[in-house]
């Protein structure tokens, strides 16, 4: 019996929580569904990419629009690829990542007259979205056949917006090749790690400042991002001498390495769509400390039970709680065991099969 055909569409396979959740989804999808991702712009698959899965970009670079009228010439042209491809490669299924894709994927699909499933990652209550897009979503998004969504929180928003059959929560999949990567032999060192785009919603700044304050002699922080704030953070850092002690690495294809031999995880976002690096580390077992910021790390940690929750851009009680972790081996422990059962839910092959259900419902 011949496979149904389902099209991830997306803006590019580069590093980041979108891109690598539509690659353990490919991935995982593969020996039941004939799968294609189309990509606005040609790139290189950051993260490992299952042979069997064909790539088709839109374009050939990434070039930006420079005046509205280029920005409604790009986004004809590309909801026009993205229908050629659906009708050419006889697609069944289109499934959309990220506002402009799941806007010009739901277009497309329409025209081809197939279903499709849309995926919204962004926080809906922080716009950094232009309003462009925002407007067309309010029109666009109820015509898609599914939203998925990755929080209840954000599910209580989008219901004011779309019908509320169409909405699903499906949380984040832990990608099972970094699950297979957790390795509990490493010995660990005393390093605090913090993984995430380095930009000022992220808040690195926090963790170097309660560092600082905290004076801890053996202890290393290490941050892995890469982003328009690295400058910033690298002269803050400077200005307090702490060259040697806190560490920003940009680009990392192995961050399993750094779960594997960190000793605590930091988070200090002000707004999350879904903490993908937050459920990473807990999955790893490190014991953590986050923001309780919309949406997402309070889904995944309960306060003093399996992490510690602390209010965004209260550098005391961070520092207070980091100081706790850092002097209690036992409560590091505790947490760490916490951790690893809370993620349980999130194991690749669970959410894999709910995303199965889901597309099978509609080919």
């Amino acid at each position: 019996m011949k496979k149904k055909k389902i099209a991830f569409v997306i803006g590019s396979l580069s590093s980041g929580g979108a891109e690598r959740v539509i690659t353990n989804l490919g991935n995982s999808l593969i020996e039941r569904f004939d799968i294609v991702i189309i990509t606005f712009s040609k790139s290189i698959p950051f993260y490992t990419l299952d042979e069997r899965i064909k790539v088709i970009a839109c374009r050939d670079s990434a070039d930006l629009p420079t005046s509205f009228f280029q920005s409604i010439k790009l986004n004809f042209y590309l909801t026009k690829r993205i229908y050629q491809v659906l009708k050419t490669e006889h697609i069944n299924l289109a499934i959309g990542f990220i506002t402009s894709a799941n806007i010009l994927t739901t277009i497309a699909a329409k025209i081809c007259r197939i279903p499709c499933i849309i995926s919204e990652r962004n926080n809906p209550l922080v716009e950094d979205v232009p309003k462009f897009w925002v407007i067309l979503r309010r029109f666009v998004y109820s015509m898609a056949d599914k939203l998925v969504l990755q929080t209840k929180g954000v599910k209580k928003i989008y219901e004011k917006k779309v019908k509320q059959h169409k909405i699903i929560v499906l949380p984040n999949p832990i990608s099972s090749e970094l699950s297979r990567l957790r390795d509990e032999t490493v010995v660990k060192e005393k390093i605090i790690l913090t993984v995430g785009r380095l930009d000022k919603n992220k808040c690195q700044d926090q963790l170097i400042k309660a560092f600082n304050a905290l004076e801890l002699e053996d202890w290393k922080v290490q941050i892995i991002g890469d982003g328009n704030n690295k400058g910033e953070l690298q002269s803050l850092i400077k200005s307090y001498n702490l060259s040697d002690k806190i560490e920003i690495t940009s680009k990392v294809k192995r961050i399993d390495k750094y779960y594997n031999k960190s000793s605590i995880f930091v988070f200090t976002s002000k707004t999350e769509g879904f903490p993908n690096a937050l459920l990473e580390a807990m999955h790893f077992g490190l014991p953590c400390i986050s923001t309780d910021c919309n949406f997402g790390p309070s889904d995944l940690i309960k306060d003093s039970t399996n992490g510690f929750l602390v209010p965004i851009n209260d550098l005391v009680i961070l520092k207070d709680k980091l100081s706790l972790l850092v002097n209690n081996q036992l409560l590091r422990t505790q947490f760490s065991e916490k951790s690893k059962e809370t993620t349980e839910a999130y194991h690749s092959k669970i959410v894999v099969e709910k995303w199965e259900n889901l597309i099978l419902e509609y080919i």
